[in-house]
């Protein structure tokens, strides 16, 4: 985004800009002069001529609305939320507090080299102000939290900035939208898929940590099924970097659950069970027998599912059998009959009554289209395979197949978005992309079904990509 105001601007005839700060995909941050009271404050400006995406907008006076209610002093205090109109554009501005410092990455650039005992005390600190925000109602998810976004002061304090990604409600999973907003390298695996809890914020404060200790992006390290291995690369003691481990883990299930518990665990050098010990997973992991390592594989899988799944470092093979009349199947199914039925009633009525009854055309197409689909999540198979060159999708319908396949490097990601209603109740499904093309599946599933195959297809994705 291009620079908006030069050094030596007055902004509302108040904020005179001396520097700028910093860039981002959302809006750029000045360091400027309150004239009024000649403090030193910082300003994020965003020029909605230059918006190309209104999610922009929305994440920057959502950004806004979420500092607003913030009161802690490990974050800069906000001042001030205005736009100013010219002929040619509309500006929003957020004014803070100027923070006083150097980020963790320009310490690091400029030499700065901790030790062990100064990298714990950057983490209580930082977890000390998670506990704060998660705790909040609504919990408040920073979903950005990277050595970049932590400020370090004379006096070793540490300083949260940016809430440009923050999230404060769970509205976006619950309907099954999906904004991907973070930094590669520290951010998990939900949080490709658009999904983002406390834990996140975990996983990037634990990858900042390894950046912080050996000086790299966590994405240049080395990653072993999907999870950083670091262990070659710092000289620290078992439980911090046991403790670290926990805080990466790529499943969520496995890592910490909340700040606090990371926190009590960090200070009292205890690390709860997880659901397998390091033992049986360097077991299973290293083991000739397909069918251990299988077994693994499937421990994500929801309680009473019939999904079955195949899987291995090259392949990946999805069987979604017919839900049957449960869930959302029945809603879809009986509704699309009720719609059916209605539009016969009434395209007969119009006939007789020597009515023009194409206009009925439309509603009878949304009708077809929903009656498939309540057919497909009644009584439909789906088969997915990907290999390590092609992919292929096949729909069965009491017989009537449809297929597609592609070339696996072709497929981008999956996510989960919300298809229409019925009843006032979102139904989602899963969505594969191809180029431009998406190939859906799943509505019927539960939501615990949706994600774990989320996350298997993702990850598999992944992890091809990373091989190849």
């Amino acid at each position: 985004m291009p620079e908006v105001h030069q050094s030596g601007e007055i902004i509302r005839s108040r904020y005179q800009i001396t520097d700028i700060l910093g860039e981002g995909g959302i809006g750029i941050t000045y360091a400027a002069n309150d004239l009024t009271n000649n403090q030193a404050i910082a300003l994020k400006a965003l020029s909605f001529r230059q918006v190309k995406d209104w999610k922009v907008l929305d994440l920057f006076e959502r950004e806004a609305k979420v500092l607003s209610q913030l009161n802690h002093p490990a974050i800069a205090s906000y001042l001030d939320y205005f736009q100013v109109d010219t002929e040619e554009d509309r500006r929003f501005y957020i004014v803070q507090e100027l923070v006083e410092g150097r980020s963790l990455a320009r310490a690091i650039a400029e030499g700065w080299h901790g030790n062990e005992a100064d990298i714990r005390a950057i983490a209580s600190q930082v977890l000390e102000i998670l506990i704060y925000l998660h705790e909040l109602k609504p919990p408040i998810i920073h979903r950005d939290i990277k050595p970049q976004n932590l400020i370090m002061q004379s006096d070793g304090k540490i300083i949260l900035v940016d809430f440009g990604a923050v999230q404060d409600t769970y509205r976006d999973t619950q309907i099954g939208g999906s904004t991907v907003v973070g930094t590669y390298g520290y951010m998990p695996p939900e949080q490709y898929r658009g999904k983002a809890v406390p834990a996140t914020d975990l996983y990037g404060l634990g990858a900042t940590l390894l950046f912080l200790l050996t000086g790299r992006s966590p994405a240049e390290l080395p990653e072993v099924k999907l999870k950083i291995s670091f262990r070659k690369s710092v000289s620290i003691s078992d439980h911090f970097a046991n403790w670290l481990d926990r805080m990466i883990e790529p499943a969520l299930e496995d890592r910490f659950s909340n700040a606090r518990q990371a926190l009590r665990s960090l200070q009292n050098e205890v690390i709860p069970e997880i659901r397998h010990s390091d033992a049986d997973i360097h077991h299973l992991i290293n083991s000739k027998s397909d069918r251990l390592r299988e077994d693994f594989r499937y421990s994500t899988r929801p309680l009473g599912s019939r999904i079955e799944i195949r899987k291995s470092d090259e392949f990946l093979e999805i069987y979604i059998p017919p839900t049957g009349w449960n869930g959302d199947g029945i809603s879809i199914l009986l509704f699309a009959l009720f719609w059916d039925g209605f539009l016969i009633v009434w395209t007969s009525l119009a006939l007789k009554a020597g009515l023009f009854a194409l206009f009925s055309i439309p509603f009878w197409i949304v009708g077809v289209g929903m009656t498939y689909v309540g057919l497909l999540t009644v009584y439909g198979k789906v088969n997915i395979s990907i290999n390590s060159r092609n992919f292929k999708i096949n729909w069965d319908v009491l017989g009537i197949r449809r297929l597609v396949k592609g070339k696996t490097e072709d497929l981008r990601f999956a996510e989960l978005k919300s298809s229409h209603e019925v009843n006032n109740q979102p139904i989602t499904e899963l969505c594969l992309y191809q180029g431009i093309y998406s190939h859906k599946f799943g509505s019927g599933l539960s939501r615990l079904e949706k994600d774990w195959l989320l996350q298997e297809i993702n990850d598999f994705l992944r992890l091809w990509r990373s091989r190849s």
